[in-house]
């Protein structure tokens, strides 16, 4: 069954992808012979496998015509570049190279430029759905319809048509993806109108013995078309038309031979009747669903099937059976190996997985089996990581590891390509493609096999392997205690985990809640507001996710495993009734989960005890304000914050401006013990693996040392710093992109790393570094952080280096601070907004 183009967007085979592009899913884009034979030329080297190589050939051809002003063959190659760049999920030169291709169609392909822009804004538009961003895919999906009214009778212009109507139904998506329903239905009505007449007259071309291209695809969106009409209606409540349209779906469905669809459509049947609080009816659709997706091999429909049965039960108050349908749901997501991406039916692969997960945790808490519960939890972290990651980074580090990994991705790469060019026949699902599936599933299990005896750790992030309440227990000293959060819609809960005893609680807040109270604490953060009203809405979040946790903590140091919106909530800041900030009664850190600490702990030992290190003499790499051309990312003190650090460690190496290149960085981290990063670090929600360290460029590196960079760099450092992370304070993101800048640091070797929640481009950063630094000699890492977070809270400035700098007081973001702190643009250090920001992530030894 070949795909349409946006549905799978993430998924589509790049083969295919590479034929759409310059067909216009049908239409006639560009035919010349240089355009043929570039995307002839880029497959070729696909199949041998060179995919990075054909990118980096077509960045250079790009950039070569462009100056040249060959615009054809730049639009092309752009063109081409994007789609490599999204096979190997770089998305941000995707968007790039996307952008390109549109902007030189737009001004310089007069001739046919209306068609062509049109498909150009379709992919650009599919590459920002890719990471999430409708916002920015909507506008250009919105251009790409404005004034565009096909023929749908006149059957040459059949493809045109269903370019518009791939259109209609992007735009449908998008507005769900908003949350405006009513939208949604009207273009996926609007998109359905289309696709319904094309159907039909193909049907009868077929009937009238005629042969009739593309029918699977025509059908597919026909079946697709339907699904979304069914879950609109079903989401705006409209149950009686939601029942109609899966009815039809699945009559449509038997009769296209798509068994695939008639599973989906039992399924939908089955979310009306549970809707309509029609148990019995549920329960019979969902079986009749669960059995076809597991005689087809469609682990979309058999595993929401068992999440629907599982919702039953619980309503009916059988937790046992729930419990059982859930297990088996976590164990069909656990098999879509993220590495491989492979399924027949992907409609339902999209939905929210991580729901799953919630449900089971509460339905095993619900039998009391609190260990389980608190297992599931770190399968459900460790499943978004591995999602997150996907294919999109190279883990491999032994000769042998790196070769079996091309050769799986090669074979990987070999069946998308069979997946997108066998075409049913009969309705039949094809057995090549799943013959092949299960010859690359066991050479993934092969590849996993040789991965666990080399690198548990690197197994970790191919494959879900959390640890049980017993070994986090196993890791943990007597005076820590560990606060490990898990967000649901109902409900938040919170595992209070020492080394000899362990609390489960359920706090009395919702998500919804939850966010409001989060985000109202950060908005007095990023205000500025007087020390009153922060410590206000500090202490309602202290008595919700605190004071619940103090009879069960025994020790002074407490390590937080934040979840969803708790992930950019300074813990460190949250002010307790008797007037203290918890970092004056707690040593703080954090993990991104539990089952991190054994790795942490791992490379720590191994490096030895950073006061052992620092005995030695202490090496710091330090790069400082890198010359990003750009006056206003200029970092004022950065340059003194690195000097500073030289005084400190005088074996030191600083990097400044022009110097503070990504290409040093790279060249001279392995050499060091620890590694300052004085410059910009951009997290980006929507793609958090294109979250980047900002450095200098140079004429082998862009500057942009990328997450999926930092997880193929080998470090020995004790400790990586990252002293001016630009995220905002005023938007909520759920933290994948904080945890994948961490966690790529902590897989290149380091047991911890210092980041902050938001940028504070001022002088008290400096300040708190130094003192930082000079606390390192004498302290933990985390005791070191907080007697420096201390220091600023109390006002112990050290004076004779904000002299040097020709500062009298702190000044506000984007200010200069005047030299009397009593003026209007002057605050004291003591404000949370300064000091609560830094965060140490990993081993606190």
């Amino acid at each position: 069954m070949k795909v349409s183009c946006l549905k799978r967007r993430d998924l589509v085979p790049l083969v295919f992808l590479l034929a759409l592009a310059f067909s216009g899913c049908g239409t006639s884009l560009v035919t010349t012979e240089i355009t043929k034979n570039f995307v002839a030329a880029a497959v070729q080297l696909i199949k041998a496998g060179n995919t990075e190589e054909t990118l980096r050939q077509f960045e250079a051809k790009a950039q070569q015509y462009e100056v040249e002003r060959n615009w054809q063959k730049a639009m092309t190659a752009y063109r081409v570049a994007g789609l490599l760049a999204e096979s190997l999920g770089n998305y941000q030169k995707t968007i790039i190279y996307l952008r390109k291709d549109l902007e030189i169609t737009k001004k310089y392909l007069g001739r046919g430029r209306e068609p062509r822009a049109r498909f150009s804004l379709y992919l650009l538009a599919r590459a920002y759905l890719t990471v999430n961003d409708h916002e920015r895919a909507l506008p250009l999906v919105q251009e790409a319809l404005f004034k565009f009214i096909p023929n749908i009778s006149n059957r040459s212009n059949r493809n045109q048509a269903l370019t518009y109507s791939d259109l209609q139904a992007a735009l449908g998506d998008i507005y769900r993806m908003r949350g405006d329903l009513k939208s949604a239905l009207q273009h996926h009505e609007e998109a359905f109108k289309v696709q319904d007449t094309i159907t039909s007259q193909a049907l009868g071309e077929m009937r009238r013995g005629g042969r009739v291209d593309g029918l699977p695809g025509i059908q597919d969106r026909y079946l697709r078309g339907l699904t979304a009409l069914a879950r609109d209606k079903l989401a705006l409540g409209e149950y009686q038309a939601a029942t109609m349209e899966a009815e039809n779906l699945f009559q449509n469905a038997k009769e296209f031979g798509s068994r695939a669809w008639e599973g989906e459509a039992r399924r939908l049947l089955g979310d009306v009747a549970y809707k309509k609080d029609d148990k019995v009816a549920a329960l019979s659709n969902y079986q009749q669903a669960l059995s076809l997706g597991e005689k087809f091999s469609m682990p979309g429909v058999s595993l929401w099937s068992h999440v629907g049965e599982a919702r039953v039960y619980l309503a009916q108050g059988k937790a046992d059976q729930a419990a059982e349908h859930l297990e088996r749901a976590m164990t069909i997501v656990e098999a879509m190996r993220s590495f491989l991406q492979l399924e027949q039916l992907r409609s339902s692969f999209f939905e929210d997985k991580a729901q799953v997960y919630s449900e089971a945790v509460l339905a095993q808490l619900k039998l009391g089996r609190e260990e389980q519960a608190f297992h599931t939890m770190e399968r459900s972290r460790s499943r978004a990581f591995l999602d997150l990651l996907g294919t999109r980074v190279d883990l491999s580090r032994s000769r042998e590891l790196i070769a079996a990994e091309m050769e799986l991705k090669r074979r990987a790469a070999e069946l998308r390509l069979s997946e997108a060019s066998v075409e049913e026949e009969d309705g039949e699902i094809e057995s090549q493609p799943r013959e092949k599936t299960e010859i690359a599933g066991k050479a993934y299990n092969e590849f996993l096999a040789k991965v666990r005896k080399e690198s548990k750790e690197q197994a970790s992030l191919l494959t879900v392997e959390p640890l049980s309440l017993k070994q986090v227990q196993g890791l943990l000293d007597p005076g820590q205690a560990l606060l490990e959060y898990f967000v649901t819609s109902e409900k938040i809960l919170l595992w209070v985990v020492g080394r000899d005893k362990v609390a489960t609680l359920t706090l009395r807040t919702n998500r919804k809640d939850l966010i409001a109270k989060v985000n109202a604490l950060r908005k007095q953060v990023s205000e500025l507001t007087s020390l009153g009203e922060y410590q206000n809405a500090a202490q309602e979040l202290y008595g919700l996710l605190i004071q619940p946790a103090l009879p069960y903590i025994a020790g002074t140091e407490v390590i937080i495993v934040p979840h969803d919106a708790l992930h950019y909530l300074p813990f460190q800041a949250l002010y307790s009734p008797q007037g203290k900030y918890l970092i004056e009664e707690y040593s703080v850190s954090y993990l991104s989960s539990a089952s991190l600490m054994q790795f942490t702990q791992e490379k720590r030992k191994a490096k030895g005890d950073l006061s052992t290190v620092l005995a030695q003499g202490g090496r710091v790499l330090a790069l400082g304000n890198p010359d990003l051309n750009d006056p206003k990312m200029s970092l004022q003190f950065a340059g003194i914050e690195a000097k500073e650090i030289k005084n400190l460690y005088p074996q030191s190496s600083i990097y400044l401006e022009k110097e503070a290149t990504e290409e040093n960085a790279k060249t001279f981290s392995p050499q060091n013990d620890m590694i300052h990063f004085a410059s910009h670090a951009e997290l980006n929600e929507n793609d958090p693996l294109s979250s980047a360290v900002l450095l200098a460029k140079s004429d082998k590196e862009d500057g942009r040392l990328e997450v999926r960079e930092i997880f193929g760099m080998d470090l020995r450092a004790t400790l990586v710093v990252l002293s001016a992370c630009e995220t905002g304070l005023g938007k909520l993101s759920s933290g994948d992109e904080l945890v994948g800048l961490t966690r790529a640091f902590i897989y290149a070797g380091t047991p911890s790393v210092v980041a902050s929640l938001w940028k504070v481009d001022d002088s008290s950063t400096a300040h708190l570094m130094a003192s930082f630094y000079k606390n390192l000699k004498m302290m933990t890492k985390v005791e070191a952080l907080r007697q420096a977070q201390l220091n600023l809270i109390r006002g112990n400035i050290n004076s004779d280096l904000l002299a040097r700098r020709g500062i009298g007081g702190v000044g506000k973001l984007g200010e200069t601070p005047s030299s009397d702190p009593r003026a209007p643009n002057s605050v004291s250090t003591s404000h949370p907004y300064f000091w609560a920001p830094f965060i140490l992530v990993g081993d606190g030894k």
